[in-house]
């Protein structure tokens, strides 16, 4: 039966009646995949400022799988499973893109939960990502494509190439921002045509730069792009899931030339560590 253990305020958002409304695909109670060894309650909101054509949730970031639903039904599902979970985790879809509402549930859970949180964010909006820095634990940043090409960001993010070189500074300055986050988790997926090992490896050597002394914890992981059935552009459906040993060797590469943890996620083998 629910006791409430994890609550500091015992069923204090059974109460709650606000007038704060998110978009959101939906969430899941209980995740064993979202933050990194640890266990969450992931929370999908709608709508994407990028386009990217390898994407296994378009239908989420172009607002076609959306309904609107107050904060207070998200926290009272949050404090039904708070007893099961380490993190509140938000992903999209680009969170920042409802950059109030998300800011209400993060401090409420803080101030009245004893779970940390959880935000996985393109980088795009650095203002509000420091805004908001006070109520998160864990910052998640998925990094497309080398920071230092504007053309193959634009290809991998499906945006234009003006846009792409609006968006990298605004990129680069959201990792600093996180580096201050008790957690933070950059991500690179490796997918055919467009990102391959070599520009993995530029990519951390963007972040060598970028990141110059950390006290807290840094982890990089090398991701393996996958054929969903769910991806929009047609030519990514066909493409073949990279092999797990090119992701596996990739990260091996880039545990070499960085100071902080490395992992690498696939498929076949789940998330491994590089000792």
């Amino acid at each position: 039966m629910y006791m409430g253990f994890r609550t500091k305020n015992p069923r204090l958002f059974s109460h709650i009646n606000d007038n704060f409304y998110v978009y959101i695909a939906g969430w899941k109670e209980i995740s064993l995949v979202d933050v990194l060894e640890s266990v969450s309650f992931t929370l999908w909101t709608s709508y994407c400022n990028f386009n990217c054509p390898w994407c296994g949730n378009y239908r989420i970031a172009k607002g076609i799988d959306k309904r609107k639903v107050s904060t207070a039904e998200i926290l009272k599902a949050l404090e039904r499973n708070s007893d099961f979970i380490d993190y509140f985790h938000v992903t999209g879809g680009e969170p920042t893109l409802q950059s109030k509402p998300l800011t209400y549930m993060f401090k409420k859970v803080k101030e009245y939960m004893s779970l940390k949180t959880s935000l996985d964010t393109n980088g795009s909006n650095p203002l509000i990502l420091k805004s908001m820095l006070f109520y998160i634990d864990h910052v998640a940043i998925d990094i497309k494509a080398p920071l230092n090409n504007p053309l193959k960001y634009a290809r991998a993010t499906g945006l234009t190439l003006k846009l792409a070189k609006f968006f990298l500074p605004r990129i680069i300055e959201s990792i600093k921002i996180a580096s201050e986050a008790p957690f933070v988790e950059l991500r690179t997926t490796m997918v055919p045509g467009i990102i391959n090992s070599r520009d993995v490896i530029d990519v951390v050597k963007n972040l060598k730069c970028i990141i110059k002394k950390f006290e807290n914890r840094v982890v990089f992981v090398v991701q393996q792009f996958i054929p969903y059935e769910t991806i929009y552009v047609e030519e990514f459906k066909l493409k073949k899931r990279v092999d797990p040993e090119i992701v596996k060797s990739t990260a091996e590469k880039v545990a070499e030339l960085v100071p902080f943890e490395v992992y690498y996620r696939t498929l076949e083998d789940g998330t491994g560590k590089i000792s």
